[in-house]
């Protein structure tokens, strides 16, 4: 079965595909259709409506309640020094070791083709990194897991695998193979940290909000469509996010050390 996902999801035209599903998900929607269909959504795929700040109503397209805010006091910013960056699940969470980040058990990738950066990433490698997969269901906005600097923003070109649990099973390097935004960071202590933002199948073009200066812990820093994942990724010497099992279920803002 996994042999033929892997060749279906290989031929398929996956970034026209994901295009045209941007533009589809970008239309404007009846004001009556609207909490009718999200409504439908958050039904279909969990998303917890009691955390949307704005009447379902408001929310033009299904892109932009894809995007939607939470509450101000949704999620409260735990007083520590490293907090998760997004809500969603674990996929892998430990130790950066020779350079390399697992994708799932015993099927890593080198950090520095995740990055684009071979300096970047023998700073990074020796210390901590968490990866997280945000479901269709999920809030789709991305927040600093720590507070310091974002020195520059860098867009690598890629595919669109979709980075569900059974495409990244199968997908030998998945995420350094689809599009991507990487942020290069140092933290308030100075240690060296990056955090990529990682596209997929069917998600509308990756938005940056914060693309250099200064950075507070719990500071939103870009937005997906629909579902992706993130990896953050702190060099030696600027803490360690909690190892945790896959699947294991976070929420932005509490504590990750």
């Amino acid at each position: 079965m996994s042999s033929l996902r892997r060749t279906l999801l290989t031929a398929l035209p996956k970034v026209p595909l994901s295009r045209l599903c941007g533009l589809i998900t970008s239309t404007p929607l009846p004001r009556w259709l609207r909490p009718r269909l999200f409504g439908w959504f958050a039904r279909r795929y969990g998303a917890a409506l009691e955390d949307v700040p704005n009447d379902l109503r408001d929310y033009r397209s299904l892109q932009a309640f894809f995007r939607r805010a939470l509450r101000p006091d949704a999620r409260p910013i735990a007083d520590a020094a490293l907090v998760w960056p997004c809500d969603g699940r674990i996929v892998t969470a430990g130790p950066v070791r020779d350079g390399r980040i697992p994708q799932v058990k015993g099927n890593d990738y080198q950090l520095a083709d995740l990055l684009g950066d071979e300096p970047l990433a023998k700073q990074l490698d020796g210390g901590s990194q968490v990866t997280i997969y945000l479901a269709p269901g999920d809030y789709h906005r991305v927040h600093a897991p720590f507070a310091g600097v974002v020195e520059k923003v860098t867009p690598l070109r890629g595919t669109l695998f979709p980075v569900n649990p059974p495409a990244v099973a199968c997908i030998d390097r998945l995420f350094v193979r689809n599009a991507r935004h990487v942020f290069h960071c140092r933290t308030a202590t100075g240690a060296p940290a990056a955090i990529v933002m990682v596209g997929a199948y069917n998600v509308g073009d990756t938005v940056v909000t914060v693309d250099g200066g200064e950075l507070q812990k719990g500071q939103e820093v870009g937005q997906f469509g629909f579902g992706s994942t993130v990896v953050a990724v702190i060099g030696p010497g600027g803490g360690a996010f909690r190892e945790l099992a896959p699947e294991h279920r976070v929420r932005m803002g509490e504590a990750a050390d």
